[in-house]
C-alpha cells in the first residue's frame, strides 16, 4: 500500500511546527537574553518529552509522533516495505552499500522523487517502521535515533533524532533530507547510481557509482547541495553521470576526494553548458571536462 498523498500534505504543517518547538536557536535571542532563557526552558521540556517517548519503546514513540503530526491512532500510513524484519542500530545509522542498494531497489517503484525529497514523508514512514518494530525495542531505538557524534546532551540527541528520521530543514535547509536522513539518503544514492549506469550504458556500473557516492560523505553533500541551491546544470543526468564517473576514478586512484573538487568539476561542466547544449555534448567530452577540473 502506497502512502496517501493527502496524508502527506496534511502532515506538512504539523511536521514543521513540531520541529520548530524542539530546537532552540540561540542566535535569535542574542539581544533578548531573558526571553531566550524562557524559550530555552520551554524547548527543554518538549525535548525531554520526546526523549522519554523514545525510551518508552515503539508503542509509546509511535503514539507520541502520531499526536505531533495530528494523525489518528489507527490512521494507515503506507510506508515503503522493508525486505528484512529489522535493522540493527549500526545498520540504520550507517547503512553499508549493499543495504542501501537493497532498500533502494525495494522502494524504487513505491517512492517518487517528489516524496523522497520531503522530510515529512520520511518521518511518516518512520512512524510506520517504528510501530512495526523495524528499528527494535527501546534500547535499540535510543541507540539508533539518539546516540552519535555531535554536541551531545539533550539538544544533541534531539537533533540526531530529527536529522535521522527526516532531516532538519529548519537548521540545515533543503539538503538535510538527502544528507542527514539515513534511509532517504539510501534511496537517493540508489536512484542516482542507477541513473549513472543507464546514462553511461554501464561503462560506469550502478555498483561502482553507488560505491563512489557512499565513499565520501562531504562529496555527496556537495553534490546534493549544488543540485538544490546553485547549479541547475547539476540536475542534468549526463552532467551528474560525468561527475560521478570522475568521482569514482579519483577515489580508486587517490583514495579520497573533497567537496571542493566536486565543486570544481560542477563549475567546469556548467561553463561547458553555457557554450553547448549538454544534450549534444558526448559523454566522453563531459567526463574529460570533469577530469581536468581542479
Amino acid at each position: 500500500m502506497a502512502m496517501d498523498r493527502s496524508l502527506l500534505d496534511r502532515a506538512a504543517a504539523p511536521f514543521s511546527a513540531w520541529q520548530r518547538e524542539l530546537v532552540f536557536e540561540k542566535k535569535k535571542y542574542a539581544n533578548h537574553k531573558d526571553r531566550g532563557e524562557s524559550v530555552r526552558r520551554d524547548v527543554s521540556v518538549r525535548q525531554r518529552e520526546l526523549l522519554a517517548a523514545v525510551s518508552s519503546g515503539p508503542v509509546a514513540l509511535g503514539r507520541y509522533l502520531r499526536g505531533k503530526l495530528d494523525l489518528g491512532e489507527k490512521a494507515a500510513i503506507g510506508a515503503p516495505v522493508f525486505q528484512r524484519p529489522k535493522l540493527t542500530p549500526g545498520e540504520y545509522v550507517n547503512p553499508p552499500v549493499p543495504l542501501e542498494t537493497e532498500l533502494g531497489a525495494a522502494w524504487a517503484d513505491d517512492v517518487s522523487p517528489k516524496e523522497a525529497s520531503r522530510s515529512a514523508f520520511w518521518l511518516l514512514s518512520h512512524i510506520d517502521w517504528i510501530e512495526q518494530g523495524r528499528l527494535g525495542g527501546a534500547a535499540s531505538l535510543k541507540e539508533a535515533l539518539l546516540e552519535g557524534p555531535g554536541r551531545g546532551g539533550t539538544e544533541g540527541q534531539v537533533r540526531n533524532f530529527l536529522r535521522r528520521t527526516g532531516g532538519l530543514p529548519l537548521i540545515r535547509g533543503k539538503t538535510s533530507v538527502f544528507s542527514d536522513c539515513t534511509l532517504a539518503r539510501a534511496w537517493w544514492r540508489h536512484r542516482i547510481a542507477s541513473e549513472v549506469a543507464e546514462v553511461t550504458k554501464d561503462e560506469v556500473s550502478a555498483a561502482t557509482a553507488h560505491w563512489a557516492l557512499h565513499a565520501s560523505r562531504p562529496a555527496w553533500e556537495r553534490l546534493t547541495m549544488l543540485s538544490l541551491r546553485r547549479l541547475t546544470v547539476m540536475n542534468h543526468s549526463r552532467a551528474r553521470a560525468a561527475i560521478v564517473s570522475e568521482l569514482a576514478r579519483r577515489l580508486r586512484t587517490y583514495g579520497r576526494i573533497n567537496e571542493q573538487q566536486v565543486l570544481a568539476m560542477a563549475m567546469a561542466i556548467a561553463r561547458l553548458g553555457l557554450r553547448s547544449s549538454l544534450h549534444h555534448v558526448s559523454m566522453e567530452a563531459l567526463t574529460r571536462t570533469a577530469s581536468v577540473a581542479r
